[in-house]
């Protein structure tokens, strides 16, 4: 690892001349200090060393609470929306009479419902306290999700699938800010920059697991009870979805927490919550000010809106193809029976889910994504180059498929990397967060029509071309990132305001102090002193 941080210039934490080593064995912080030192750089996976049991207690809770409920009800969106990938190839196509691309525009009306519900789902989250409102749609979209089994058309699944992606909008930026009533990312909001990556890929897993379950339910469908009440196997899928859903109306009533800067909640002491504050306010996250005339201003003035948003853009060319969807296909093509032609595909997912932890874990301690940046980007290229040379052995095909599992690890490290350049505007971070989601799926939604018509399955040799240019685009699109993230850190290191947007306006330091004295939160300390008190090294 000695030379990898020399190439690549090594973490924020190697790169700081203010960074003092203490040994592991430093006195215990007092029973009232919120946060504990940085005592060691040796390797964790969960809990930074030197952390104080009063806050593990609080970080216990947290994933208790939030990280459980946000996996749950993430895992039953994914499995829907697989559901529809797996229906396909399970005899959805021959009951329904599909021979084009109604399968792609079954994915395209359930994204441009997504894409239309997104400014919605926002506006009503400013009005209705998250607590009350992702139940509620949790119980409309499990109804939606419900009437697909009655479908008798491919048009009847077109306008159901629409309205699932319309409700659904609610789902991604709303489980990732449920704590601060605009902040589009729960985990930032709770969270600290060195537990991000291992909680935003948990998140992020979560919905994998759920493409793997997809595949077994319908196998085990498909061999147990199709047919069983006069209801064919694929349409039990959407049955089942909806069963496992109706638990988590009532389990998010229940620990969904309320804003965190307005008031506590049950499960949680106010003395917790004022300890989440300053957590936040040692990684100097801002809390939320107005949605003023300066926002756009903010937004479109700084580089991470057009940085951050080309990269995850170009993440979601690489993301459509090959997909467990399009292993499906080639493996129905090469008469593999049903169960298998569900259950080979999981181990994608499986790969996906093992690669994001250790990377999640890996990123957290080094304090740097670059080396898993780097690594999926190589792996992308190797499995698009095979698909695109096609005439190979049957078990390089297999290789190809499974190996681009990796590129669904770089979606919590873009997220893990926004919150981190973002953390000195919290309304900046806020849109540009819903930004990446909103246009990456946008990009996303006329590329799978254009490159990977079902019509064209299993060859696709558009898409994998494309697919294997946009691999070539995200690799060199990192040395921009890095380039704007350190002269970001070099500015804020010549300024003594580390941790704050360079760029701003006093709007950003004002509205955040003014935020803070109305929600309870100190605000009168300089950085040292601030950092003195929560025991944190600069």
């Amino acid at each position: 690892m000695g030379l990898f941080p020399k190439i690549l210039g090594g973490s924020r934490q190697d790169q700081s001349p203010e960074r003092v080593e203490e040994p592991a064995t430093t006195q215990a912080p007092p029973e009232d200090a919120l946060i504990a030192p940085k005592a060691s750089d040796k390797f964790y996976f969960w809990t930074r060393p030197g952390t104080s049991k009063e806050e593990k207690k609080l970080v216990q809770k947290l994933d208790l609470a939030i990280l459980t409920f946000c996996c749950l009800t993430f895992f039953a969106k994914d499995l829907d929306r697989n559901n529809i990938n797996n229906a396909y190839i399970s005899g959805m196509k021959e009951d329904l009479g599909l021979n084009g691309n109604e399968l792609n525009w079954m994915v395209t009306w359930f994204q441009v419902g997504y894409i239309v519900g997104q400014i919605p789902s926002q506006i009503l989250l400013t009005k209705i306290s998250p607590r009350w409102y992702l139940p509620a749609a949790e119980f409309l979209w499990a109804f939606f999700v419900l009437f697909i089994y009655k479908c008798q058309t491919v048009e009847q699944i077109y306008a159901v699938r629409f309205f699932v992606g319309f409700i659904e909008a609610a789902s991604w930026p709303g489980l990732h800010f449920m704590g601060i009533v605009i902040d589009l990312v729960q985990i930032g909001t709770w969270y600290r920059n060195h537990e991000i990556n291992k909680r935003s890929g948990i998140f992020t897993a979560s919905g994998i697991a759920a493409t793997m379950f997809s595949g077994y339910i319908q196998a085990g469908i498909y061999e147990t009870i199709d047919g069983h009440l006069g209801i064919r196997g694929w349409r039990w899928l959407f049955i089942i979805d909806f069963l496992i859903t109706c638990p988590m109306v009532i389990i998010g009533l229940i620990i969904i927490p309320n804003p965190l800067y307005e008031k506590t909640t049950w499960w949680m002491t106010e003395k917790e919550r004022q300890m989440c504050m300053k957590r936040l306010e040692a990684d100097n996250r801002q809390p939320l000010g107005r949605f003023d005339r300066t926002l756009f201003k903010r937004v479109l003035g700084r580089w991470h809106f057009w940085i951050l948003c080309t990269w995850f853009s170009l993440m979601y060319f690489v993301y459509q193809a090959p997909t467990t969807s399009t292993m499906a296909l080639w493996l129905k093509a090469e008469n593999y029976s049903v169960p298998d032609a569900n259950n080979l595909p999981t181990v994608y997912s499986a790969i996906s889910i093992v690669f994001m932890l250790i990377t999640g874990a890996y990123n957290d301690w080094r304090g740097s994504q670059v080396e898993s940046v780097i690594l999926i980007c190589l792996t992308q290229i190797v499995s698009e180059a095979l698909l695109v040379a096609w005439d190979i052995s049957k078990p390089a095909h297999f290789f190809a498929y499974y190996i681009a599992g990796t590129i669904q690890s770089l979606f919590p490290v873009i997220v893990s990397w926004t919150h981190k350049v973002c953390s000195g505007d919290a309304e900046e971070r806020a849109i540009v967060i819903g930004a990446l989601n909103a246009i990456g799926l946008a990009q996303g939604t006329w590329w799978n029509q254009v490159f990977v018509p079902t019509v064209e399955a299993p060859r696709f040799a558009r898409g994998y071309r494309a697919g294997l240019a946009a691999s070539l685009a995200l690799t060199a699109w990192l040395p921009v990132v890095m380039w704007y993230t350190r002269r970001q850190e070099r500015q804020e290191r010549e300024q003594g305001i580390s941790g704050q947007v360079v760029q701003g306006s006093e709007h950003d330091t004002e509205e955040g102090k003014a935020s803070l004295e109305k929600r309870g939160a100190s605000t009168n300390l300089t950085e040292q002193d601030k950092a003195n008190e929560v025991g944190i090294v600069m």
